[in-house]
């Protein structure tokens, strides 16, 4: 027999007895992470988490409605370490909560979405300058999300000291658009305070391109975190992924910051066509005056938002990454 398999579905015969003999006590947590079957809970009171190790759990039953769980999920479940003592399992969750967000990519090269956190106030996108550059396009499609799920945007951009003309002039560009902008630095040490009161009390997750410094930052917010880090490729200069599994960093003031891989693409997944152009709020306004209704605003006479873009009325390159992100849905859309 597996071994895992078998601790697994020993602490499961256990929960189970424990129900039928109303001794179960039921604790409320959050997951904190996700290594393969094991699933790594902390207790918790609304955002405050117990600063405590956390207890590895199976899950009661194969499937959930939400899908496979995900750092950020609030569940119920049950200590059971006297029981399952010295083992992999020390406890069972028995249900997933419904999730108010779930942050998702579509898998490179492929067509499955591939879930990374759920249930966030904040969506720190954390982006770089100098190695690897600030790329618009990448930090535009975490912000598509974010409006999406209705979850609050923010733009951390690490390795300041290295920043030239072009890296202020985007980040202008973004502040005009409603994004509060962090210029921040784990190197110099510059910013780390304003991120800590900005996402102190809040759940929120930092995603990004590969390379971009968010395990640096992160080691500076949480000294006793210890996340690995590295430098970049020397011929490519792009990062490595030094953290292969999304992590939850508790603040002891309540609220966390849940560490997610570094990516070299985010595939747009769960926003129909139709809906993109909502992502983009500098369009509204623009959009109420197309002739056709709805409108693309890739093609038809009479588009504002594409006589706008002419214009300079509208950034550039916010309307390329909506062309492109539009472009890939349409194709995914054909094989619905």
């Amino acid at each position: 027999m597996d071994r895992d398999k078998g601790y697994r579905d020993l602490s499961i015969i256990f929960a189970l007895f424990d129900m039928e003999h109303n001794s179960i006590v039921m604790e409320k947590g959050i997951i904190v992470e996700v290594l393969g079957p094991v699933v790594f809970v902390c207790r918790c009171e609304g955002e405050r988490i117990a600063v405590e190790k956390p207890y590895a759990c199976s899950l009661l039953g194969k499937k959930y409605a939400q899908g496979k769980p995900v750092p950020g999920d609030r569940v119920e479940f049950s200590i059971h370490s006297e029981v399952v003592q010295n083992r992999d399992y020390q406890g069972v969750i028995y249900g997933i909560e419904p999730r108010t967000s779930l942050v998702e990519r579509l898998e490179p090269g492929g067509r499955r979405p591939k879930s990374l956190v759920a249930n966030l106030d904040t969506l720190a996108v954390v982006a770089s300058v100098g190695a690897p550059p600030l790329k618009p396009g990448l930090i535009d499609r975490y912000l598509v999300c974010a409006h999406h799920w209705k979850i609050e945007p923010l733009i951390i951009i690490n390795k300041w000291e290295l920043a030239e003309e072009i890296d202020l002039l985007y980040v202008r560009l973004y502040e005009a658009l409603g994004y509060r902008c962090i210029m921040a630095s784990a190197k110099e040490k510059i910013g780390l305070d304003e991120i800590r009161q900005t996402l102190e009390g809040r759940a929120s997750a930092f995603l990004g391109h590969s390379g971009v410094g968010k395990s640096s930052l992160l080691n500076e917010l949480f000294p006793t975190a210890q996340l690995p880090t590295g430098a970049l490729s020397a011929q490519s200069q792009r990062g490595r992924h030094t953290t292969t599994a999304s992590r939850l960093l508790p603040f002891d003031k309540g609220g966390f910051i849940i560490d997610t891989p570094g990516v070299r693409e985010f595939g747009i997944t769960g926003i129909p066509s139709q809906e993109l152009s909502s992502c983009f709020p500098e369009f509204e306004s623009y959009s109420k005056q197309c002739r056709f209704q709805p409108c693309s605003h890739t093609h038809e006479p009479d588009c504002a938002v594409r006589s706008a873009v002419e214009s300079d009325e509208l950034a550039a390159f916010r309307y390329q990454a909506y062309l492109k992100m539009y472009a890939e849905i349409r194709e995914l859309e054909k094989s619905w």
